[in-house]
């Protein structure tokens, strides 16, 4: 223990006590804060049912949300011939990076 020689200064029947009673009251005071400063804590407490969120606006559609550029990967997929006595498909995928062009307009 790091600081166990303070216990030749404090007698640990008054320090331990102590120590425990200033946590205890640390976390009342925490505890009180947060049920005085909310007012959805009392409300759960109480049993009243929580209010949902709900969106009233109307969603951007995705396709407007995408840039009008070129595609900055080139993407190439090809099928691997099956091994001899393997029923599974097997892929391969290349993916080649290229520059961001914007498309003219």
């Amino acid at each position: 223990m790091n600081q166990g020689r303070i216990w030749c200064v404090v007698n640990p029947t008054v320090g331990l006590p102590l120590f425990l009673g200033s946590v205890a009251l640390m976390s009342f005071t925490v505890h009180f804060a947060v049920l005085s400063n909310t007012t959805w804590m009392s409300n759960f407490f109480n049993g009243v049912p929580m209010k949902t969120a709900s969106i009233e606006t109307e969603a951007t559609p995705v396709a407007a949300a995408v840039p009008t550029a070129k595609p900055a990967v080139a993407i190439e997929v090809a099928e691997i011939a099956p091994t001899s006595g393997d029923d599974t498909t097997a892929f391969v995928v290349k993916v080649k990076p290229k520059a961001l062009v914007p498309e003219p307009g």
